[in-house]
């Protein structure tokens, strides 16, 4: 076995065969693994100067059997700069690309690693995120003395086993079901909502008014609610420019919302479908709905149905995040972790090592006056 190195984006393209072929036989595999998922992502934030593309790809008799979608971040502060090797995208779940059946899986990552540590003049830090608790990859960091301290619980992902379900009315019958019906039945009697589910060519025309929910909300949760951190993945130019190129006649991209008898958006969910999976990843509301209790409840039900109907979808998972009220469908979740390994060799890795540390001693000490105060 070999490696070898993409840095640019003809090389990128070139591996689109080999890529789409694994990710079709890899179990581990989610939509945010694919290839039209990260070369969209790459040919827009490559505009970015701080991002440089690290693709390493493993090969056995010139045929690529590994891909670890990998880049180069370059984050910088008043006062320093750190270099750090991560995944390609943004999303709930990451992973290396792996031939499976053969029984190599172990050889390949082992190959992968190598170019890493191979490279390693050029980060300082490695980081690893959004690792799901039964991927090849997360298993060969636990499995690995050099790694396993390094991995840490990140969050978990409710999943709503629809296909476990025999029909839409066994499930609805549920105690919490029929509650969080008649919040739907009340805001169908002040609003007379409909439905909508967009797909495909429309796409492209309900991104923009999406968008705008979601900017919206922004706005309404930092001036009315003093949420000063709130962010809209919308406003990035980057991710704008990405998300736009995705939606476009993408019948992977499936929209689900609420509409007033005017037309004007509700609330909406996105998700990506993907073998038989639906990946929900972006939601909002419009801010004179904020004070409605339920919203996401009712959009759900109207949700859970259609899948049923249409019998689009083995599983809905609800995304990142351990809220409760995802919790009221469902008991099942995946749980996601997150690697971080400064470069002990650089003295530049063994200085954010010290501040990192530093920083959360600092971070613990506060919490435990906090307590204090309290107590006393």
């Amino acid at each position: 076995m070999n490696t070898r190195i993409v840095t640019d984006m003809e090389g990128f393209q070139s591996l689109q065969e080999d890529w789409e072929r694994l990710e079709l036989q890899d179990p581990d595999a989610t939509y945010y693994s694919t290839f039209q998922f990260n070369y969209f992502w790459w040919k827009t934030h490559s505009k970015d100067p701080g991002k440089r593309l690290f693709i390493v790809c493993c090969l056995l008799d010139n045929r690529v059997v590994g891909i670890a979608p990998l880049m180069i971040r370059r984050d910088r502060s008043k006062l320093f700069s750190c270099s750090t090797l991560c995944f390609i995208g943004q999303g709930d779940y990451f992973t290396f690309l792996l031939e499976r059946g053969s029984g190599s899986e172990i050889k390949i990552l082992k190959e992968l690693f190598g170019a890493f540590h191979a490279h390693d003049s050029l980060w300082d830090k490695f980081e690893l995120t959004h690792l799901t608790q039964e991927s090849q990859l997360l298993h060969y960091l636990l499995r690995h003395e050099q790694y396993n301290e390094h991995v840490q619980y990140l969050t978990s992902c409710p999943v709503i086993p629809i296909r476990e379900h025999e029909t839409y009315e066994r499930l609805s019958q549920t105690k919490d079901f029929i509650k969080m019906k008649k919040t739907r039945d009340k805001l169908r009697k002040q609003v007379n909502y409909r439905f909508k589910v967009v797909t495909g060519e429309q796409n492209a025309e309900i991104y923009d008014r999406v968008a705008r929910v979601h900017r919206l909300l922004k706005e309404y949760l930092q001036t009315e609610k003093g949420r000063s951190e709130r962010r809209s993945l919308f406003e990035n130019e980057y991710t704008d420019e990405f998300l736009r190129r995705l939606f476009r006649n993408n019948e992977q991209v499936v929209v689900f919302m609420l509409e007033d008898e005017s037309g004007e958006i509700i609330n909406y969910s996105i998700c990506y479908l993907y073998k038989d999976v639906l990946y929900d990843w972006n939601s909002g509301y419009a801010p004179e709905y904020s004070t409605f209790h339920g919203l996401a409840n009712v959009l759900m039900i109207e949700t859970l149905e259609h899948l049923f109907k249409e019998k689009l979808g083995k599983r809905l998972d609800c995304g990142a995040g351990s809220y409760a009220w995802k919790f009221k469908w469902t008991s099942r979740f995946n749980v996601n972790y997150t690697f971080k390994m400064w470069n002990l060799l650089k003295a530049r890795g063994r200085l954010y090592r010290f501040l990192s540390g530093f920083k959360t001693m600092l971070q613990t000490a506060f919490i435990m006056t906090g307590m204090i105060e309290i107590m006393l």
